[in-house]
This record gives structure tokens, C-alpha cells and sequence, in this order.
């Protein structure tokens, strides 16, 4: 065979790809080693053969037209039997259509074989085939995927696939079949090609005959049996040859009206055998009787006489519909469900992308599902031979008698309430938007199939007699395999848009046991949702995983598997435990401790879903939290002020959100049920510690992970989550406010030395304490001998005093006088008079170090703010700014800051020797800020600057946390600390999501 590759190097080729370290383009071309190729093609927004694969380079679009612009290359893609065509890209479904064009008269190919090549996405379902998509028309396909160390078989068809078969499950890597490329091209034996006519596509091949059709050709033929030798194998390859042309809607028009010639060619023939006796009279007594019902001045007299007639014929109509339906049934159903399936592959091909899942038939369970397949006509004859034994009764508004009650349904406004995979996963959850579904309509099963066919509004839709919407019923008997097989029929019509999803009927349980309606009485619906749990079955983990069995036995089953129940939604978990209460009588207790787990969980749940977006959003979560959990002053939490926070507490409800009204109905709903009140399910205590586990959360995680590492950490939640308040109150305030060096304070110091935001007080004074030696006294001497000197003082007496030279986690102080010179600096440069915004602003930024420099917790830091703030704003007047604006590194050092204060007192220095004439005299001992001689009422101003900050985080809309913990290497440059930058940062950065 003539072999010809055909490489995509668009520019995004350049990409690497994780598993190799190489790039894509390297990858593609590494494929060329597999075997000796005749011809090899790179293409982009061009198209070249290539001589020298080492000089190809990642450049252009994706654009595989190209191919068939350039004779070179179009020679190359005629004359080659089999094809290699790699790319790494995607393309919209104009170009699809517009590449399909050309290919569609040269994929008379012995082997076609399309490589996909980049990093591994989620799962092999997701990669996108939209560039090789009209290749895979071709009769032998193979469709790769390859991450540069192993090919993986995403599809095949044709001879091809006796050998590499389709991988069946494009969930997950491990599933999917390898092959070897070198073993493919060496010691696999391939038929040779047959030339097809021009225009037609093969649709199947084998060792004796090729079937292959003329699209256009085909869309015209009348013959309905020529249509039907077209198996729904053959049906797949038309459609997606369609999709490509772009003439999905053609191909469904012409089935839709293949359909309809089938059915009714067959209905023809049934119909003629019956004389709708019974039948006609009985729809026409009911269309009196709902005429005289629905108009306000009715004669009872002759509702009565007309109800007299119905009973006497109904018997007789009732056996005339189930011969009718018999008979209907046994020639009609193959004929239907044929063309149905064909309608639905059509569908999916119209709703799918270009994704392996989607263009093989393979996307998500709802577009998988099956299409029901029976019609109006075998639904409505149906009906007549259900089962009402034992169900409640009620006065029907129809007939006036005793009759079975059966529970009316409407479609929902959007089928993606009960379609999407979640749903389908998780139906105990229910949705409260499909609480309309049920519709109260008085009608009794004996009355309900003539109502159907008269009950019409002017857009020929089926309504209630209060005039509402509505689209069928169902009846309450579950025990009937008949009454069963329509009420699956029912909901798939009403509730899934014809879709075969069997999870609707415990989406249907879920819907009647959250139905608040007055008007559905409380014995029949606990008729309904008992029958509904004695007839249905589950699995032991209600998933697709596990052993199916009753859903009785299942409710038993899963209360022994609590890891199981804990990845069930919270109210579906709520539902779980309730009807375990009532049908297996659970414990109280093992009720209330799963449902503190599951609440937990909840907690982790709706935290991973605000923080899931980035860093910054957890460290906003946390402060949110803080706010709950505590007093906060400016989001700094004051000591010992943890609460006991209540289920019904406000900012819990703002935490959760729109969770918060459905779980609490779910909680009052089994604390109903148990004889407790809610309280006694989640104690203050309980959710308080709950709160507060979240807040040691440094790093995004999956909600499970989160939930068993807390487990593994926090004993209430191996136990059955009571709380001790003194010893969790004990750990609380240790975790949180720390364990800080003890201090006494009277008074700080202020500022001494001038230089803008890094203003500071001095380093020549502790306090009013000198710092220097004698020896110094009056002599020249060298700048860094004197500040060394002066540190190494200064650094013992902080020690001493504070804990630590250094503002840490155990200091007493913290960067009080750079934070309020830093904020007045840049945001308050020209402000002369002190305010609650500059307030704000400096305890916000003291938050920030989340007391991990320094002590922020003390009741000392509110006043000492204020005060430093008026200090700073008189000096800043007084004094000359001496900061280097062209050096901020420079100005915030150590040594220029000692500098700064000595220049600044009046001695003499000596630039180029960097000497200075030490002369004491002229040092003026700095000013002590006191407490006590201060006039200020800081209770006021601080219930001040607590409101203001309350308002601007109300009406902020930033998602900018105002507790973040904001590492700065420069702060450690102020105090000379003794660390490599690179050292500082790996230490450091394990602290970002910390808040105070």
C-alpha cells in the first residue's frame, strides 16, 4: 500500500505535553518512526510535503482544507491508501462541513487512521474529533489518542476493528485498548481497498460485499421498503455523514415522514377491523358531561342522566378498548420502536459536539437514554385496563360516585430539572422547581381516559377542570405489573420528555413527599409513597454502583455503609433517614448523629464551592466565617468572644446560601418525624464547631478529602458530634489568639525618624533608654559599626520586653508604626486631622498579618492605633521626609534608618568615609505615646469605625479579601533578618491563606 501522514503543525503544536516533557509537534512528528511513509504532509493555514521533518515548526491555524489547495498535497492524499492524519486541534462545524466536501470523494482508503494528540483531558469522552470527523466516514477507521507515551483506541469500524476493537467505556483512561504503532503497521494484514462509485459512502463492509449508498440519492427515494433494508448500524454512518454535510435536518424529515408512512400504512389495516362502538358513545357522554361542567349554569338533571349513560356502556367500551389494543400492539410496536431509535440518534447528533462521546453515540445518559416508543393512541388504550383495587377513594366531579383517586401531572417548565446528570444521580433530592408538576384535577381512574380525550383548551392542550395546565395521570396502584408498565410509560412521557430514565421514580417519590399542597390528602399520599417504596428497586448505595434490590431493603442497606449515605445530597440523606424511621424504625440517636455528619459535609460542600475559584476566595470565606464565629473588630476577632452560634443565626444563612431554606425544611421535616426539635439535631455547640473547622481550611480540597481529614482530626465527628463547650472553647482560643509574650503596657514609643511610609520610631532609644556604649561617645565612627552596635542592643531589649526582636506569633508587639505610616502615606498623603477611615484602613492592614507578627488580639491594639495615627499626622508636619524615592530597598533598611535619625539630630557626616561624629548632646530623647494622658472615648470611636467597616464590607463588591495574609520579604529587610530571600519564601508561602 502507498502510506502518506499528514501532520497538523498549527501554532498551537508548540504547546508541551506533561507526560513527555516534549512538545506536541515533537510528538506528532515521533509518529513518522512507526514505519517508512511515501508521502508526508504538514499543514497549518498551508500545506507543504515535507522533506526534512526536523525543520518543521509550529506556525499558522488549523485549517486541514489546506490540504486539498496545494496539488502537491492533493496529489499526495489521492495517491496514499492508507491515511495517517494527526493533529492536535479542533475546528468549528462550518469548516467540518467545508473539509467533508473535499474528503467525501476520497475515502476509497484501505485504512484510515486519525491520531488526536495532546494532554490528557478529564476523561477520553471529552476529546474533540470535530478535525478528523470526516475521515472517520471512511469504511476502515481507526481513531487514536496518543499523550506521547501510549496510543490509546478511542474508535474503529471496518475490518480494522477484528483487530483493535472500540474502547466501550470513554470514562476512564485504564479502560480504553492500547495498541503499538510499529506492531500496527508491521504484522497486521489489511484488505485491500475497492474503488466506490463518485458520491457514495460505505456504510459496511465484510470479505464477500461493501454496501454503500448515495446520501442525496437516498433522501429521495418513495419506496418505504428499500428505506427499511437500511439496518441501524447503517442508520449511524448516514447521520453522522449528515452531520458533517450539514443536513441533519433533511435526514430528519425524511425519517419522521418514513415514520409516519410505516405507521400508518399498519394502522390502516387495524382500524378497518374495528366498529368503534362503545367507544364513540362514551367519548361523547364525556364531552357533554365537561361541557356542562365547565359552564357556571349547568343542569344537574342532565349531568345526572348523562352519568347514568356512562355507567351502563362504560363495561362494554372498556372490553372494546383492550381488544383494540391488543391487536395494535401486536402489529405496530417493532415498526415504532425502529423508527423511534432512529429519531433519537438523530437527536443526539443534533444536540452533541464533536467529542468521541457525541459523534459515536455515546454522550450523556439523558441523550442515551432511549426514546419511548409507544404512541398516543397505544398510551390512551392502555389506561383501560388498570388495576384501582384497593386504592383511596374519592367523590369524582365527573361521574358524582366513589371513585379511585389518581394523582394528575403536569410536564415541567424546563426537562433539565429532572434530565441532568445530577438528578439522575441523586433523585431523592428532589428540585423545588418541579413542586407544579402535581395538579390537583377531581377526577376519578374510571373517568380519567374519556376526560383526556374532551378536556382541551383553545391550544388543543390538555387542562384541569380549575382550568389549569395539565398533562396526564397516574394511577396509586403499584402493585399491578400492568398498572406498573404504564405509570413507567406515563412518567417518562410527562416527566423526561420521552426519555427512558428510570430514575423518575424516585424522583416521583421525592416530588410527592415534598408536596406541601392542601389539597392532596395526607392518607393518599402516604398510600402513594408507600406503594411507590414496596414496588420499585434501587441499589444498596442508591447509585449505579452496588447490589440492586428492593428499595425497602435498600433504605436498610445503606445505613451500614455510612460513607456511602454521606456522598447522597443533604436532603436526599434527610429523606433516607426519615423513611428508615418510619419503615424500619431507626434510632433516634443514629438518626440524629448521621445527620450532623451529612450537615457537616454540607458545610465543607458549600465552603469548596465559593473557594473552588482560587486562594483569594477561601481567605474572604474565612473572614465571613470569623464573623459568624465571633466578635470582630475591623474582621479582627476579639479575644475570648467565640458564640454559640444557632441553626436560624443570619450570617449562617448568608454562608449557605439557597441551600439553607431547602435543608431546613428537610431538618424540621424529620425532627417532625422523630419527636424532637432541631435544636437537639444540630446543638449551638455543634455548629459552632462545625464553623470552626472550616476556618483551619489552608487549602482547597475536594469536600469528602476535607470531611475525613477533620475525621481523623476532631474526635465529635468519629463519635456522635456532641460538644464539650469548656474544653472546645479552651482549644478555640488557643489556636486562634495563641500563646503571646505577656506585656504590661502604659506607653509605646512614636516616631522619631522621617522617611514617608517607612517611618519609624528610633533605633537609638528602647523607649527612653539609650542604646549605645560610652566608647563611642564623641568619636567618628563608621555608620555599620554604630548600627550593628545599636541593633544587637535593641534586638535584647525587644527580646526582653516584647518576646522577640522580631514581630512573630509569641511577640507582644506587632508592625503598629509601619502599618499606620504605610496607609497614611498612600492613601491619606495630604489629610491633616485624624479620621474613622484611616482607622479602618490601618486595623484592616494589621489583620492582614493574621497575629503571626505580632500580638493583634490585645485590647491594647484599638487605642494604640488611634494614638499612633495622631502622632504620626503631628510629626509628618514637623519633620523633613528623608526617604530615598528612587530606593525604597535602601530606605527601609536598618542601617539608613539609623542614618536618617542621627543626620536628623544634627551631627556630622562624612559621605565618602560613611563616618559620623557621634555627639549624644544633640540626640533629643524620643516622645512616649501614654495611654493615660490621652482624652480619647475609644469605646465610641470604635463602635464607629465597626460600623463603617460593616457598611463598606456590605457594599463592597470585590471579591478582594481584606484578611489576606500578605507576605512581604521587605518586612524582614527593616530588621536585618539574617535569611536568604529564596530560604524565606518556601517557609512563607505555607502561611498565604492564613487570616486573622
Amino acid at each position: 500500500f502507498t502510506s502518506g501522514i499528514f501532520i497538523d503543525n498549527s501554532g498551537s503544536t508548540c504547546s508541551q505535553l506533561i507526560s513527555i516533557g516534549k512538545t506536541v509537534l515533537q510528538a506528532e512528528l515521533s509518529i513518522c518512526q512507526a514505519t517508512r511513509f511515501d508521502h508526508i504532509v504538514i499543514w497549518n493555514s498551508s500545506a507543504e510535503l515535507c522533506t526534512n521533518i526536523a525543520s518543521a515548526k509550529p506556525e499558522g491555524g488549523t485549517y486541514p482544507i489546506a490540504i486539498f489547495q496545494n496539488e502537491a498535497t492533493k496529489n499526495a492524499f489521492h495517491q496514499s491508501d492508507v491515511i495517517v492524519f494527526v493533529t492536535d486541534g479542533e475546528i468549528d462545524n462550518a469548516s467540518v462541513t467545508q473539509f467533508q466536501t473535499h474528503t467525501n470523494e476520497n475515502l476509497n482508503k484501505a485504512l484510515v487512521i486519525c491520531i488526536m494528540v495532546h494532554n490528557k483531558l478529564p476523561t477520553p469522552s471529552q476529546i474533540n474529533v470535530s478535525v478528523v470527523a470526516p475521515l472517520m466516514m471512511a469504511a476502515n477507521v481507526l481513531c487514536l489518542y496518543y499523550d506521547g507515551t501510549v496510543f490509546y483506541v478511542l474508535s474503529s469500524k471496518g475490518s480494522i476493528s477484528e483487530h483493535y476493537k472500540s474502547s466501550e467505556n470513554l470514562t476512564d483512561y485504564e479502560k480504553l485498548n492500547t495498541l503499538d504503532m510499529k506492531d500496527l503497521f508491521h504484522n497486521i494484514k489489511i484488505r485491500g481497498n475497492v474503488k466506490l462509485p463518485d458520491g457514495h459512502i460505505a456504510l459496511r463492509e465484510n470479505e464477500q460485499e461493501i454496501v454503500a449508498i448515495d446520501l442525496n440519492k437516498f433522501l429521495a427515494i418513495k419506496d418505504l421498503d428499500l428505506r427499511l433494508t437500511i439496518t441501524e448500524d447503517d442508520w449511524k454512518t448516514l447521520i453522522q455523514h449528515a452531520k458533517l454535510g450539514n443536513k441533519l435536518h433533511e435526514l430528519r424529515t425524511f425519517v419522521t415522514h418514513a415514520k409516519n408512512e410505516s405507521i400508518k400504512i399498519t394502522t390502516e389495516g387495524i382500524e378497518s377491523k374495528f366498529d368503534f362502538i362503545y367507544l364513540k358513545q362514551r367519548d361523547e357522554i364525556v364531552s357533554k358531561i365537561v361541557q356542562l361542567k365547565l359552564n357556571e349554569n349547568s343542569n344537574s338533571t342532565e349531568l345526572n342522566q348523562l352519568r347514568q349513560q356512562l355507567y351502563e356502556i362504560s363495561d362494554q367500551a372498556k372490553i372494546e378498548e383492550i381488544q383494540y389494543l391488543q391487536y395494535v400492539s401486536l402489529h405496530l410496536h417493532t415498526t415504532r420502536q425502529f423508527w423511534s431509535n432512529i429519531q433519537n440518534l438523530i437527536h443526539d447528533q443534533e444536540k452533541g459536539s464533536y467529542s468521541i462521546n457525541d459523534f459515536t453515540f455515546a454522550s450523556n445518559r439523558a441523550n442515551r437514554a432511549k426514546i419511548l416508543t409507544i404512541n398516543a393512541d397505544e398510551y390512551s388504550d392502555a389506561i383501560n385496563i388498570l388495576d384501582h383495587a384497593n386504592v383511596p377513594l374519592f367523590e369524582c366531579a365527573i361521574c358524582m360516585e366513589q371513585g379511585p383517586v389518581v394523582l394528575w401531572l403536569n410536564a415541567p417548565s424546563d426537562l433539565d430539572c429532572t434530565t441532568n446528570d445530577f438528578i439522575i444521580n441523586f433523585p431523592l433530592e428532589g428540585n423545588e422547581k418541579l413542586k407544579n408538576c402535581i395538579v390537583s384535577n377531581p377526577v376519578c381512574g374510571f373517568c380519567a381516559k374519556s376526560y383526556i380525550n374532551v378536556a382541551m383548551n383553545n391550544a388543543n392542550q390538555l387542562i384541569t377542570l380549575y382550568r389549569e395546565p395539565c398533562t396526564g395521570f397516574i394511577p396509586l396502584n403499584w402493585s399491578n405489573k400492568s398498572n406498573l408498565a404504564l405509570i413507567n410509560t406515563s412518567l417518562y412521557r410527562i416527566l423526561t420528555g420521552n426519555k427512558i430514565l428510570h430514575h423518575v421514580q424516585m424522583l416521583l417519590l421525592a416530588m410527592i413527599d415534598d408536596n406541601r399542597s392542601n389539597w392532596l390528602n395526607e392518607n393518599v399520599k402516604d398510600y402513594l409513597i408507600k406503594q411507590i417504596m414496596e414496588n420499585i428497586y434501587t441499589t444498596d448505595s442508591f447509585s449505579e454502583e452496588g447490589t440492586r434490590m428492593e428499595f425497602l431493603l435498600a433504605l436498610k442497606e445503606i445505613i451500614k455503609q455510612e460513607d456511602k449515605l454521606l456522598r447522597q445530597p443533604f436532603n436526599a440523606v434527610c429523606r433516607i433517614l426519615r423513611f428508615n424511621y418510619l419503615f424500619h424504625q431507626l434510632d433516634k440517636e443514629t438518626i440524629q448523629t448521621l445527620l450532623r455528619k451529612r450537615f457537616t459535609l454540607m458545610c465543607i460542600e458549600k465552603q469548596c464551592s465559593k473557594t473552588k475559584f482560587g486562594p483569594e476566595h477561601l481567605r474572604v470565606v474565612k473572614q465571613d466565617l470569623y464573623d459568624i464565629l465571633f466578635d470582630t473588630l475591623c474582621g479582627i476577632p476579639l479575644q475570648n468572644s467565640l458564640r454559640k452560634i444557632e441553626i436560624s443565626n443570619s450570617k449562617l444563612k448568608e454562608f449557605l446560601g439557597e441551600s439553607y431554606d431547602t435543608s431546613m425544611k428537610s431538618i424540621e421535616k424529620i425532627a417532625d418525624n422523630i419527636g424532637v426539635n432541631h435544636l437537639t439535631i444540630l446543638p449551638k455547640e455543634t455548629i459552632s464547631f462545625i464553623l470552626y473547622i472550616l476556618t483551619t481550611v489552608i487549602v482547597h480540597d475536594r469536600p469528602m478529602k476535607l470531611y475525613v481529614d477533620f475525621a481523623l482530626k476532631h474526635q465529635p465527628l468519629r463519635d456522635n458530634m456532641q460538644i464539650e463547650w469548656y474544653t472546645f472553647e479552651k482549644m478555640v482560643n488557643e489556636n486562634v489568639f495563641g500563646h503571646y509574650h505577656a506585656l504590661s503596657m502604659s506607653g509605646f514609643p512614636g516616631y522619631a525618624i522621617n522617611l514617608g511610609r517607612f517611618s519609624c520610631p528610633s533605633k537609638l532609644f528602647f523607649n527612653a533608654e539609650p542604646l549605645w556604649t560610652n566608647d563611642i561617645e564623641n568619636k567618628r565612627i563608621n555608620i555599620t559599626t554604630v548600627t550593628n552596635q545599636i541593633k544587637q542592643s535593641l534586638d535584647r531589649k525587644l527580646h526582653d520586653h516584647y518576646g522577640n526582636a522580631v514581630p512573630n506569633s509569641s511577640s507582644a508587639h506587632c508592625l503598629l508604626h509601619s502599618t499606620v505610616a504605610e496607609i497614611l502615606e498612600d492613601k491619606y498623603s495630604h489629610n491633616e486631622s485624624i479620621s474613622d477611615n484611616m482607622i479602618m484602613d490601618c486595623m484592616i492592614h494589621i489583620g492582614r498579618t493574621a497575629g503571626r507578627k505580632g500580638n493583634i488580639y490585645g485590647d491594647h491594639i484599638f487605642p494604640s492605633v488611634i494614638l499612633t495615627i495622631e502622632h504620626y499626622l503631628i510629626f509628618r508636619r514637623a519633620t523633613k521626609n528623608m526617604a530615598k524615592p528612587d530606593d525604597e530597598r535602601l530606605s527601609r533598611s536598618y542601617e539608613y534608618k539609623t542614618k536618617a535619625e542621627l543626620i536628623a539630630s544634627g551631627m556630622k557626616y562624612d559621605e565618602d568615609k560613611n563616618e559620623i561624629l557621634f555627639e549624644p548632646s544633640k540626640l533629643i530623647t524620643p516622645h512616649v505615646i501614654q495611654f493615660d494622658k490621652s482624652n480619647i472615648d475609644f469605646n465610641v470611636i470604635r463602635k464607629r469605625v465597626q460600623q463603617l467597616y460593616i457598611n463598606s464590607k456590605q457594599g463592597s463588591n470585590s471579591t478582594k479579601s481584606q484578611t489576606c495574609l500578605n507576605i512581604e520579604i521587605s518586612d524582614f529587610i527593616e530588621f536585618d533578618y539574617n535569611m536568604d530571600v529564596k530560604d524565606l519564601l518556601s517557609a512563607w508561602t505555607q502561611y498565604v491563606f492564613v487570616f486573622f
